[in-house]
């Protein structure tokens, strides 16, 4: 016996009374939909697309909720645990879900499994990702109020990417500064080595 994938809690168990009583044709839509977006930041549904699955599913906006969420974690946990066909049947049965939605959510996860498990690899904990860094050195030797004057700055430019989107963010170091921002990169970068 495989360990636990899911938990009998009390939200999870009202969620699987919600998802035995979805229409059965209707339930491989519901699932594709939610594989496809599982990796995204937002809601499965438009607010629009949700009012008229209410409606279409015989559910309110709370059950509607709890049914998505419990379903989004299934796969979530699925994906974590590279969970085998049989694994995954096996564990939703433990759950109550009854044979015909267990078999349909088993098809959906066999169907999709490598592109969520890639999508959710690419997936950031932020929305945005470093992609080029460019930096400059500029000395000011000169002001009007002093004729000698050695006064270096440090430019940095970050190319952060978001969805198709850079954004360039620009930054000016003096000396001291930048030297304690390299002293804040070094600790940051001792404590990835310690996680390896």
């Amino acid at each position: 016996m495989n360990a636990p994938m899911f938990f009998k809690s009390a939200r999870i168990q009202n969620a699987v009374t919600f998802i035995n009583d979805l229409d059965s044709s209707k339930f491989p839509l519901l699932l594709t939909r939610i594989l496809q977006k599982i990796h995204l930041k937002e809601e499965v549904f438009t607010k629009e697309e949700s009012a008229k699955l209410e409606i279409s599913l015989s559910v309110d906006q709370e059950q509607l909720k709890l049914i998505l969420q419990t379903l989004t974690f299934i796969f979530q946990q699925a994906a974590y645990h590279l969970a085998k066909p049989a694994v995954l049947s096996q564990q939703l049965q433990l759950l109550d879900i009854n044979g015909e939605k267990v078999s349909t959510i088993v098809q959906a996860w066999v169907s999709n499994a490598k592109t969520v498990i890639d999508k959710l690899k690419r997936k950031t904990i932020t929305s945005k990702q470093l992609s080029d860094v460019n930096w400059e050195l500029r000395l000011q030797t000169a002001q009007s109020s002093m004729s000698k004057l050695k006064n270096p700055v440090g430019l940095i430019e970050l190319a952060l990417d978001s969805n198709e989107k850079v954004e360039k963010l620009q930054m000016e170091f003096s000396h001291k500064e930048l030297y304690s921002f390299y002293n804040q990169l070094e600790t940051v970068q001792s404590q990835l080595d310690a996680l390896r």
